[in-house]
């Protein structure tokens, strides 16, 4: 299945991240890092405009929101985040597990392979919302980690290893571009 992401990954950017994704083995990540940006933007919005607009807007939140310390509004803005990035996640995955049609032959006999390394541009897509958030995560861990700790920093920093690792693909013949 091709890549549902309505915009195509930038030359420059691909170029730029290559390098990198070489040298870490994560030979999918150039094609998905604009979704990964996006999805990083996408979360800072959510959590700087968003969550504060809706959280002053709806009446029974709003008294009690206007109320809370800035410290408290920061972590409730965060949690915001949270609920929706688990909602896109949880839709991508719904949508791949039911309607892509690529992943769905991974599960015929003697494809074990693809199963576990396996490619696909949906696939690639919830992948990179899911990085997208966790660096998001990690920025907001480093930057107020007075405030989350270093407990939630060691979980960001894993969290952000553990879903870049997604982006390994062991044999070539398995790895399917955009085009």
């Amino acid at each position: 299945m091709r890549d549902v992401f309505p915009i195509a990954a930038p030359p420059s950017l691909v170029a730029l991240t290559k390098p990198l994704a070489d040298n870490l083995s994560l030979s999918t990540l150039p094609i998905h890092a604009h979704e990964v940006l996006f999805a990083f933007c996408l979360y800072t919005f959510i959590c700087t405009v968003v969550s504060p607009f809706l959280s002053t807007r709806v009446d029974y939140i709003a008294s009690r929101y206007r109320a809370l310390n800035k410290r408290t509004k920061i972590s409730w803005d965060v949690h915001v985040v949270s609920f929706f990035q688990s909602i896109i996640i949880c839709s991508i995955s719904l949508y791949v597990i039911l309607f892509d049609e690529e992943r769905r032959t991974w599960r015929e006999t003697g494809r074990w392979e693809e199963r576990v390394w396996g490619y696909g541009g949906l696939t690639g897509l919830c992948q990179s919302f899911a990085l997208g958030y966790f660096l998001w995560d990690f920025v907001m861990c480093t930057w107020r980690v007075d405030i989350f700790g270093l407990g939630m920093l060691a979980h960001a920093v894993s969290a952000v290893s553990v879903f870049a690792l997604g982006y390994v693909c062991a044999s070539p013949h398995l790895s399917h571009t955009n085009g």
